[in-house]
């Protein structure tokens, strides 16, 4: 299975760990911040660094954050000398939203409501 390292320590990226894992495609080595404040030192186990010199540069990097620049990231990554950066996509992010993790949550016996279904969202 090939590692890889996911930009974004929390939900979302948590989600993307998860489902890369269920698909047996990759396995993180590591989240990756662009500060660590406000960031735990791991996550499930997995080590949250920053991005910085260091990173094995021949690894993908998924990009699984909300609010903040995919293109300031890119950048960032590419500074370290990232050439495999693949940004969570708005379709890959419906699909993990609308499709894994209501399946994941029923698979685990938990009910999995989307905001928007319990009128929140509006």
């Amino acid at each position: 299975m090939e590692k890889v390292y996911i930009v974004g320590a929390h939900s979302r990226g948590r989600t993307l760990k998860a489902y890369l894992e269920y698909l047996q495609e990759a396995e993180t080595e590591a989240f990756l911040v662009d500060e660590l404040a406000g960031n735990p030192d791991a996550v499930d186990g997995v080590p949250v660094r920053l991005i910085g010199a260091g990173l094995d540069t021949d690894k993908k990097v998924y990009i699984a954050t909300r609010g903040i620049s995919h293109g300031k990231l890119t950048e960032e990554l590419k500074a370290v000398g990232m050439k495999r950066i693949i940004p969570v996509t708005v379709e890959l992010d419906s699909k993990l939203r609308n499709e894994y993790v209501r399946r994941r949550f029923r698979e685990e016996g938990r009910d999995f409501r989307l905001v928007d279904e319990l009128g929140m969202g509006r």
